[in-house]
């Protein structure tokens, strides 16, 4: 069963940001997407301004990236992000306990049209958790209401909130799309082109 509708402004995003980088080999955040652009600067430049409420996740040890970012985004220090992306997660869940519902994005997915982000929030006023889908395939950013908010906060490891969409699938929402960038993520230097 739904819970009742939100408005879209009581719908924040979340965007993780502390991996380690293992697969890149470098820091993959600061690798340049194009020739003046970073590849978290061009992820974060495809979010709406339909999010009023916006967190990115960086490590605690990120002060250059932090203060890059901090006036049009407020930072979420993971304490442990090498335990997994659940850490990251949950140090950013905490944060946003007042929300209505987060929509939670990936920091190395840069593919991702503006307009998959709104349907994504849209969906999410009338809908428990929405997933998108292209061509039969799901992927992120994933979309969740508050009363999920603290079995994401209590999760471990490196799965993310798969656990909590396997536990309700029953409530899970696939929106279809045609952007196959919710797909892409970067893992290595040459999938940046």
């Amino acid at each position: 069963m739904n819970l009742p509708p939100v408005s879209m402004s009581d719908i924040g995003i979340i965007v993780l940001a502390a991996g380690s980088s293992r697969r890149f080999g470098t820091d993959k955040r600061l690798a340049k997407f194009d020739q003046q652009t970073s590849l978290l600067e061009k992820t974060l430049s495809t979010i709406p301004d339909t999010f009023t409420r916006k967190i990115l996740v960086v490590k605690k040890d990120d002060a250059g990236l932090a203060e890059q970012f901090s006036k049009t985004w407020e930072i979420c220090l993971a304490e442990a992000p090498e335990s997994g992306m659940a850490n990251s997660l949950a140090s950013a869940i905490a944060q946003a306990e007042s929300w209505e519902a987060a929509v939670i994005a990936l920091g190395d997915m840069p593919f991702i049209a503006s307009q998959t982000y709104i349907q994504i929030q849209q969906t999410l006023t009338e809908n428990n958790i929405v997933i998108p889908v292209h061509k039969g395939q799901r992927g992120n950013p994933v979309g969740f209401r508050r009363k999920y908010f603290t079995e994401i906060g209590n999760l471990q490891g490196d799965k993310g909130a798969r656990p909590v969409l396997e536990k309700y699938r029953s409530q899970c929402v696939e929106l279809e799309t045609a952007d196959s960038g919710i797909l892409k993520d970067i893992d290595r230097p040459d999938m940046l082109t």
